[in-house]
């Protein structure tokens, strides 16, 4: 049997870098483990890492916050 998963969307938000960037892997961390126990697969290839903020103001971070999912580093869009 093959099941499908649609979009799975998750924010984290914070205005520090670095708690920035614990939280966020906090929250993969979460991710992994709930899809493991539900026996669903990521297709990494497929999956994104996005940043937003206000049109109008510049990127808040200098950098992306680095997005690994069980293992594999995600590409930024």
């Amino acid at each position: 049997m093959i099941l499908y998963a649609g979009d799975t969307n998750v924010l984290v938000v914070d205005r520090n870098e670095e708690t920035l960037q614990t939280k966020l892997s906090l929250v993969v961390k979460q991710l992994e483990n709930w899809f493991l126990k539900n026996d669903l697969f990521i297709n990494i290839i497929k999956t994104a890492a996005m940043s937003f903020y206000l049109c109008r103001s510049k990127p808040p971070f200098k950098y992306m916050p680095k997005v690994q999912f069980l293992g594999t580093r995600l590409q930024k869009i």
